[in-house]
């Protein structure tokens, strides 16, 4: 797989960070984003970052998890999905004043001491990373390879997630091949097991790509492809006008690799199963995309 990590494969340095985890008032967390500021000064050497330096928590900025992708706030298990990365990073969620379909946080601020570990920002500079609720074993501010921060990915929140089976792999030409590797097995394992998120999904059977069949109370999919259909708006299903749609889109034309010999465009992995439903016949950790 080394031939899919495109930007990161190796050697490329990670800067480790102590901070806090922050939940404030009004925030919307779930389960792959983090609120996150260091607390202390710190160089940031060949690693671009825009992670603040706060003590209390008023100034923060969203860390994307890599190697995972949760089911968004309004789709199935969005909630459950949220409340595991929570929880194990150290905090309440009903002290949160959060539930199934409430995610709006209230109250006090509320922070958590922790880690992360980033090698640069998403196309939305958010920094992209792994979460320790405790060290992982660097100092704050050192410059470290993917090999070292491979051999404690396994004590991440990320890994947790996939871990648990509450989020879908999810690799991108920013991810680490070797980093990938562990997520793509954790995944197996827990869709093996029919663990939390895998006995709902139905991308590969087949939905309904409207909004309102893929909704909180509807089918679960790969969140990604949820993403795609939300953008659609379209109030009566139709999957072949579906796939049409997305073909004339950019994010539908970006390429995807690990579906076929060569990178294909992500709207060909779109199939009709019947005059309303789509599938993406393919292993989604075996997929790489473009930003």
């Amino acid at each position: 797989m080394a031939k899919h990590a495109l930007k990161n494969a190796g050697g490329v340095p990670f800067l480790v960070l102590k901070g806090i985890f922050v939940v404030r008032a009004q925030q919307q967390p779930d389960g792959d984003t983090v609120a996150f500021a260091a607390t202390a000064n710190y160089s940031p050497g060949p690693v671009q970052t825009n992670v603040p330096v706060n003590q209390n928590g008023s100034r923060t900025v969203n860390i994307r998890l890599q190697s995972i992708d949760a089911p968004e706030k309004a789709q199935p298990l969005g909630a459950k999905s949220r409340d595991v990365l929570l929880t194990s990073l150290g905090f309440n969620p009903s002290s949160l004043g959060l539930g199934d379909t409430d995610f709006t946080a209230d109250g006090p601020t509320q922070t958590r001491v922790g880690w992360l570990a980033t090698h640069g920002m998403d196309a939305n500079r958010r920094p992209l990373g792994y979460v320790f609720a405790a060290n992982p074993g660097f100092r704050h501010g050192a410059i470290v390879s993917a090999k070292e921060i491979l051999a404690v990915i396994k004590t991440s929140a990320n890994y947790r997630q996939a871990n648990t089976g509450w989020a879908f792999p999810a690799f991108y030409e920013n991810t680490d091949a070797t980093h990938a590797a562990v997520f793509q097995q954790a995944a197996a394992k827990a869709r093996d097991g029919k663990k939390g998120i895998w006995p709902k999904d139905l991308t590969t059977v087949g939905f309904v790509p409207t909004a309102t069949s893929l909704g909180s109370n509807g089918s679960l999919v790969y969140p990604k492809f949820f993403r795609r259909v939300e953008k659609w708006k379209a109030a009566k299903p139709n999957a072949q006008s579906f796939i049409q749609w997305l073909k004339a889109q950019v994010d539908g034309k970006k390429l995807v690799r690990g579906a076929k010999p060569k990178p294909v465009p992500l709207w060909t992995l779109f199939e009709k199963v019947s005059a309303q439903k789509v599938a993406v016949p393919y292993d989604v950790s075996r997929l790489w995309f473009s930003e």
